[in-house]
């Protein structure tokens, strides 16, 4: 099938090479503790594509894959992913057959899933495995710790269902001195003490995210855990900012675009919707082919900057649906069709995910995932030519 032909210069880069070291640096990180690697690649992939990500880190040979919904486990089976697949979100009423017939695991939580569950493996006489999720403080998913002993009343009863893992989430994982995250892994470990007291005995105990790992909270060890789920570390950022340094990541993605009109305006000229911004100067200003629309949110007008020939270009105004301008007075040089990065490397400068995500008050997750699928994913593999 012909690819469709691209004209407008916008694209997310996404760096393979850069995914391959993040895993490897997660392995080596957990190799003193022989911890297996669950490798969240749920909503597209945090943004980078699905499939792509996975053929790598299948390739790379992670252990599990974790999806937020049944369809992108179906998807991972569709490409042929053969690897365990654990459906975090857990399975929505009336999707157990299909789950089960694609080989996916379920994290169960509520008593419906577990029975219908149940009746499915009877009916195919076979057992089904689950990662039981418990609820330690985070007031997400998960039974809550009250309600353990009546949910294993219920997984007890079943002759077809068994705990193959056991898992919670940390909610501040991120604060290397949180009180409430001590609270949480003591909860569970209690928890993990009762399961295996009524008989159960899960293979898989996890509860680090890329903050509990790279904090060493809930890192594994024979007791608490031996599965770790880095999510952000595999893209290449820090859970914090604090952490930054912690670990050596690569970011994985860059959004770039190109100058495709300039224009001089005068002193006192005013830019964009509500004419938010207006020129103390004789002003040179790019537009760019680039805005909300793809995921470049319209907060950061007046307040982000992207790289145009290695230097630091403000942009101004209002970001528009499909557009945006910027600031390219002191750029000597400049022409249509320039590249510009607006998340990325260019020369000595860096545009991150961690400073757009602070012009917006917000996460690096929020960013990534917020490159919208109009603008075409690009791989590049240095191990693959």
């Amino acid at each position: 099938m012909a690819r469709e032909p691209r004209f407008r210069p916008t694209v997310a880069r996404i760096d393979l090479g850069a995914l391959r070291h993040n895993y490897r640096e997660v392995r080596r990180r957990l190799e003193p503790t022989g911890c297996a690697v669950l490798a969240p690649v749920k909503a597209d992939a945090y943004g980078h594509g699905l499939v792509p990500v996975a053929r790598v880190l299948a390739a790379e040979g992670v252990d599990w894959f974790g999806v937020a919904l049944l369809e992108e486990g179906l998807r991972l089976r569709k490409d042929a992913i053969d690897c365990p697949i654990l459906v975090l979100g857990g399975l929505p009423d009336g999707s157990e057959v299909t789950a089960v017939e694609a080989g996916l695991t379920p994290v169960v939580y509520r008593s419906p899933s577990v029975r219908a569950l149940n009746a499915i493996a009877a009916s195919r006489q076979m057992p089904v495995g689950v990662h039981l999720k418990v609820d330690t403080g985070m007031n997400r998913l998960g039974v809550p710790l009250d309600e353990l002993s009546d949910f294993l009343d219920l997984l007890d009863s079943m002759d077809h269902v068994y705990i193959d893992g056991l898992m919670t989430h940390m909610a501040v994982a991120e604060s290397a001195d949180s009180a409430f995250t001590s609270t949480q892994l003591r909860h569970f470990s209690q928890v993990i003490d009762v399961v295996r007291a009524r008989g159960h005995h899960p293979r898989w105990i996890h509860a680090a995210n890329s903050a509990g790992m790279m904090n060493a909270r809930a890192m594994p060890s024979p007791h608490v855990a031996n599965l770790a789920r880095p999510g952000i570390a595999l893209y290449g950022l820090p859970p914090d900012p604090s952490l930054a340094a912690a670990w050596d990541l690569r970011p994985v993605m860059a959004l770039e675009s190109a100058i495709t009109f300039l224009k001089t305006v005068p002193a006192g000229a005013e830019v964009s919707y509500g004419l938010t911004w207006k020129a103390q100067r004789t002003t040179r200003l790019a537009t760019l082919p680039v805005g909300y629309a793809d995921g470049y949110l319209r907060v950061f007008g007046n307040r982000a900057q992207v790289l145009v020939r290695g230097r630091r270009a403000p942009v101004v105004g209002r970001v528009c649906m499909d557009l945006c301008m910027v600031d390219v007075t002191d750029i000597p040089g400049v022409q249509e069709g320039d590249r510009a990065i607006l998340m990325g490397r260019q020369g000595d400068e860096q545009v991150s995910a961690v400073e757009l995500a602070d012009h917006a008050d917000t996460i690096p997750w929020e960013v990534l995932c917020t490159v919208s699928p109009r603008v075409p994913r690009t791989y590049h593999d240095p191990e693959r030519r």
